[in-house]
């Protein structure tokens, strides 16, 4: 978001904001990434610089990685990008150990997602900027092309469950 305010409000808001991989017909960019599922980093993206600016930078930001890692990319001009996939992923709404460090420290995740987008005011590309009410958003699949991708998802799921159990 242009405002550098992490996150938005209202269901239909945040399907627009939260850009899943399952859903997408093609790549497309974005200017931060999060790690719910995973992303991959090249060593290459990355020099000792950032371990430099870590222990500059304030507390709260040294505790959202994705704010930092893309902030960083952004920097070099590393695109950040989704690529469509066959499943959903596995559902990561809370990190229990990060909840209770921000808790402990008088710290909540949305004010040091805000601070970290501040930190990097001036690497964001500036036409990357989410736009409300879906005006940028990606193309997405087909109705049946989800269907068939959630029984792929399905089926990988319940062998998965057969050959290593439910722990």
């Amino acid at each position: 978001r242009e405002d550098l305010t992490w996150g938005v409000s209202g269901a239909e808001e945040l399907s627009y904001h939260v850009v899943e991989a399952f859903r997408l017909s093609e790549i497309y960019r974005v200017g931060v990434i999060t790690a719910n599922s995973a992303y991959v980093i090249r060593p290459s993206f990355f020099d000792s610089h950032i371990y430099v600016d870590f222990n500059g930078a304030p507390n709260d930001i040294r505790r959202v990685d994705d704010i930092w890692l893309n902030g960083h990319a952004s920097e070099r001009n590393i695109a950040r990008l989704v690529v469509p996939s066959c499943c959903s992923s596995i559902g990561v709404t809370r990190t229990h150990e990060l909840e209770n460090y921000l808790i402990s420290h008088h710290m909540t995740r949305s004010a040091a997602n805000d601070h970290a987008l501040k930190w990097f005011n001036r690497t964001w590309e500036k036409d990357l900027w989410y736009k409300f009410k879906g005006e940028n958003r990606p193309q997405y699949r087909s109705w049946w092309t989800k269907v068939y991708r959630e029984w792929i998802n399905i089926i990988l799921r319940l062998k998965f469950i057969i050959y290593v159990g439910f722990s």
